[in-house]
């Protein structure tokens, strides 16, 4: 059909006496590509065929040829999933019963080991991700099932050997898969399943619209991107509370999934998925600078910036500016520190995003106090707190940078103040950022006590420092951040000239209590 579709094309061309160029030029395709189409080696896009089918006067033949082959395809796709679904099923089923052969005997008849049947495993996973991804998990799924069920009563040697029978189970299973599409639907899976929680927030008619659009990634639309954003906030607001690790394979599994739907969305939807993806590379090398990991979080970073770019979405393309300013500061790099932050600036001045320009102004203030300029960082900072003049309302609530609040901006003063030699001022900063900061970002709060803690500390009141410290630690120890923990550690360090006192001593106590060991 693609073959007949291609010659239809190449016939109106020639009876049009019209070369294959022209047609490149007017559809916006490559020569290449019209060769591929009209040799039924490729179908490319609907919009392709509808532009060409205006330029050679086809009267709707074209399309209307096009959209048979499409629905042609498609059936085809789905006959061929449902078939590897029952393939699979029965792949499944003949590894259980090896395992249940291979069992030892004792196992067999004091535990009874069961195996779930594939009607219940089926029945539950093609509800979640739909037939056509079911199709090609269902075996590795089913296994998996078998294996979590049996190991609650086998030794530890046994589950030794299950689990190298599952992983050489699952390789060989990858190589039978094409690899884009096997990180495709295997990124997906993970996403679902360490995201359960957040997935089920979509309702049904969400969750089977997602599963089509991965199947088919031309079938993307407003409102599965709506959905893909939904997760993505959400684990967000995972990360304000319990860091990284938490949410960062499921964001990198989401990005995966916006990558291969790029392909094939409309130029309609491309901006609004390209925005998507550069936010998604913005929180990902934010995560990774947490984690530090210097390397890929410059790497995300710079990729979310060329997105936002592409996108022409200016707000993320700040954002991303802001991002790398902070964390070449962070670097000691104050001159790049310096020059992405003028970046950002200058970009804020095409935006309302009052938040934003707060951001820019502040990360500016940061990368002049690693470079030792109180006075400019001052006005900075300044600069950055004049924007939470303006009523609540007017702030932006989708900003991408709705977590920046006057609350973050003292704690970041704070953070400059110590840095500058100046620990009255960050202790007067930082007691205002506690005061100021919202409470639901558990991660900003806990950096925030901390500063104070140190700029106690450099003020000469030691057993104060020691105290909020622990708080610091206390709301430090739930988030899975190695940049927090490390601060948590360093601010202890400080302390090593007044270790023999109760102050410290109990700071260690407590410290050892939350699972950060007694010393800095």
């Amino acid at each position: 059909m693609k073959l007949a579709l291609g010659q239809q094309l190449a016939s109106l061309r020639e009876a049009r006496g019209k070369v294959q160029q022209q047609i490149a030029r007017r559809t916006g395709y490559s020569r290449s590509s019209v060769t591929h189409a009209e040799a039924g080696r490729q179908l490319l896009t609907r919009d392709f065929w509808g532009k060409a089918d205006e330029f050679l006067g086809a009267d709707g033949d074209l399309l209307t040829s096009y959209e048979r082959v499409r629905r042609a395809k498609e059936e085809h796709e789905t006959r061929s999933r449902e078939a590897a679904l029952a393939e699979a099923y029965a792949e499944a089923q003949a590894k259980a019963r090896e395992l249940r052969a291979a069992a030892p005997s004792s196992l067999q008849k004091g535990h009874g080991l069961v195996v779930p049947t594939g009607q219940e495993v089926l029945a539950g996973l093609v509800s979640a991700v739909g037939v056509e991804l079911a199709g090609s998990l269902a075996g590795p799924l089913l296994y998996v099932a078998f294996l979590s069920k049996s190991t609650q009563a086998v030794p530890i040697e046994w589950r030794e050997q299950l689990r190298e029978q599952l992983r050489t189970f699952l390789h060989e299973w990858a190589d039978t898969v094409e690899r884009r599409e096997h990180l495709r639907l295997l990124g997906w899976m993970a996403a679902s399943v360490a995201a359960s929680p957040l997935l089920r927030k979509l309702n049904p008619n969400e969750q089977e619209r997602l599963s089509k659009v991965i199947a088919v990634p031309s079938r993307v639309d407003a409102q599965s991107i709506d959905s893909i954003e939904t997760i993505l906030q959400d684990c967000k607001r995972q990360d304000d509370v319990l860091g990284p690790h938490a949410v960062l394979h499921t964001v990198l599994d989401q990005r995966e999934l916006v990558d291969s739907l790029l392909d094939e969305c409309s130029d309609e939807l491309r901006p609004r998925l390209l925005s998507l993806y550069s936010s998604m590379s913005s929180s990902i090398g934010t995560y990774f600078f947490d984690l530090e990991d210097p390397a890929s979080a410059m790497h995300y970073y710079d990729q979310a910036r060329a997105a936002a770019h592409d996108a022409h979405n200016t707000e993320l393309a700040i954002y991303a500016l802001c991002e790398m300013s902070y964390f070449a500061s962070w670097q000691g790099k104050a001159h790049a520190g310096i020059d992405f932050a003028a970046a950002a600036q200058n970009l804020a001045g095409k935006t309302d995003d009052v938040l934003l320009k707060a951001c820019a102004a502040e990360r500016a203030g940061t990368a002049y106090a690693i470079d030792g300029q109180y006075k400019e960082c001052m006005i900075e900072f300044d600069r950055a707190l004049a924007g939470f003049a303006l009523p609540a309302d007017q702030r932006f609530p989708e900003s991408p940078v709705y977590w920046c609040d006057e609350g973050l901006i003292a704690s970041r003063q704070s953070d400059c103040l110590l840095r500058l030699g100046k620990p009255a001022e960050a202790a007067a900063a930082a007691e205002r950022g506690l005061q100021l900061f919202d409470t639901s970002f558990t991660h900003g709060l806990a950096y925030c006590t901390l500063r104070l803690g140190t700029a106690r500390l450099l003020s000469g009141e030691v057993e104060e420092a020691a105290r909020v410290i622990g708080e610091g630690a206390v709301l430090a120890a739930p988030i899975s951040s190695a940049r927090l923990t490390n601060e948590v550690k360093t601010a202890r360090g400080r302390l090593q000239p007044w270790e023999n006192t109760t102050a410290v001593k109990e700071l260690d106590e407590r410290l050892r209590g939350l699972g950060f060991g007694g010393r800095g």
